[in-house]
């Protein structure tokens, strides 16, 4: 007669639990890799789909098709998104939303951080690479538009959301239309989409005139150019919300040190953006509400401005200059 079988599980080694156990910790890393991935390294207007923030930050479009090349690298950050040109060492162009929900009194950060997220290899440009150079370390998504709170603030200190500006550039004309923004956001409750961004090579400091800063790896602009599309802001985002009607501001100004407190002699069409930088902008709109904005120029009559005096405002010429004033 046959012995029945045994129904006693099978002897299992600690080689094998510990080999089945590194194998699951393995599948969990891939899947939450594979997830950071997605959420992280987005690509708008045709390519992956970007995550809400991204989106909400990049709504309008993409307009340098932003992606992996080096000098049209594409940043998702928290609060803004940046297409970064390893070759000048500074962005082509930043992107984000603003809204009355993003401003608050969040204070400012004394140090700006070099992008330990740039790929390995690219240009790590530091905050003394502007020292004693006689232009402004100056914010593209300015700290202004993100003071809800410490961790938004501080977002905007980082070397990948700056360039060379002149000084009366960063703190008159370009920071006069950043209050000017934040004002439509706060006290009109309009919701802002905002780009901008250098262009061209060459511009003038205190010190004068320079094409480059720290050994030719920080490329001076000739100009600065920013885009602004203002819609009610009716707590919800809404492709439609964006018409014919719609009105932008667009400007164009010289990188140096000419201008006062006023921007509103600056402004331009969104076309005559397009032809300076060679974008595309408004991808991402109908093309018929994309082409009646782009040869929009903004007629609304802005009272003279008034910008405050920074700290630094009496600043020496030998001093560093900060340049983190917006």
């Amino acid at each position: 007669m046959s012995r029945p079988k045994s129904s006693r599980a099978p002897v299992v080694s600690s080689r094998q639990i510990s080999s089945a156990c590194l194998f699951a910790v393995l599948l969990v890393i891939a899947a939450c890799r594979s997830y950071h991935a997605i959420q992280t390294a987005p690509q708008v207007g045709g390519f992956q789909v970007a995550p809400v923030s991204a989106a909400s930050n990049l709504f309008l479009g993409n307009p340098s098709a932003a992606g992996t090349n080096a000098d049209n690298f594409l940043l998702v950050k928290p609060y803004f998104v940046v297409s970064y040109n390893n070759s000048r060492g500074e962005p082509n162009w930043v992107s984000w939303r603003l809204t009355r929900d993003d401003l608050g009194e969040a204070p400012r950060r004394n140090k700006f951080s070099t992008d330990q997220t740039l790929p390995s290899g690219f240009n790590l440009v530091s905050e003394k690479d502007y020292s004693n150079s006689g232009f402004d370390r100056g914010h593209m998504c300015p700290h202004g538009d993100r003071t809800k709170d410490k961790e938004m603030s501080y977002s905007t200190f980082v070397m990948s959301n700056v360039i060379p500006q002149s000084h009366n550039l960063n703190e008159k004309a370009w920071n006069s239309l950043e209050i000017y923004c934040r004002d439509l956001a706060k006290n009109d409750r309009d919701r802002l989409y905002i780009i901008d961004g250098p262009v061209g090579q060459g511009g003038t400091g205190i010190f004068g005139y320079k094409e480059f800063l720290a050994a030719k790896t920080v490329v001076v602009p000739a100009k600065c150019w920013k885009i602004i599309v203002v819609v009610p802001d009716d707590g919800t985002e809404d492709m439609a919300d964006v018409t014919v009607n719609t009105r932008v501001i667009a400007v164009i100004m010289p990188n140096d040190e000419t201008l006062g407190a006023e921007w509103q002699k600056f402004r331009v069409s969104v076309a005559d953006v397009e032809q300076l930088t060679g974008y595309h902008f408004f991808s991402a709109l109908p093309p018929n509400v994309a082409a009646a904005l782009r040869t929009k120029t903004d007629r609304v009559t802005i009272a003279p401005p008034v910008v405050p005096q920074h700290f630094n405002e009496k600043r020496s010429k030998k001093e560093t200059v900060p340049g983190d004033l917006n």
